[in-house]
């Protein structure tokens, strides 16, 4: 089931960013209270929806957005590990979409870390393209028409 967050998702969020996301990134991140500060303040900048098993159950999935119009800009996707490959990335990612649509948004953009190859092959299945590169943050941009 996909939802909007809640407050209460905050901490099952920056779980899911720790343990799926920071050990995957070429950067040093902080960690304990600061990396839940951090993220807590990022996710409060634009919508997040989350994946749970139920209603009332905590996120084991997240897709966080913001708007820079005319862009849908996809800000962090995260998926609990006993969850991949049950599509629910790819459901987050096509109600990101569809919601960015209602909001005017014409495109779609990530920024993936060069080295993330499976996130890299999962965003190109989506219709994502290569924009840019750029090396010395290590990152890749991707981008994909949201017109129909």
């Amino acid at each position: 089931m996909i939802r909007w967050r809640q407050p209460r998702d905050d901490k099952s969020i920056v779980e899911l960013v720790r343990t799926q996301l920071v050990p995957i990134s070429p950067w040093q991140h902080p960690r304990d209270r600061r990396l839940n500060t951090e993220i807590v303040r990022r996710i409060r900048r634009g919508v997040t929806l989350v994946a749970v098993p139920s209603r009332n159950s905590s996120p084991v999935g997240f897709i966080h957005l913001e708007f820079r119009h005319p862009a849908l800009f996809i800000d962090l996707l995260a998926v609990d590990s006993r969850f991949q490959n049950k599509r629910l990335g790819t459901e987050l990612m096509l109600r990101a979409e569809r919601h960015g649509l209602s909001k005017g948004c014409t495109i779609s953009c990530v920024f993936v870390d060069e080295d993330n190859t499976r996130a890299l092959r999962f965003y190109h299945r989506l219709g994502y393209y290569t924009t840019r590169s750029f090396p010395a943050l290590k990152v890749i941009e991707l981008a994909k028409s949201l017109i129909p």
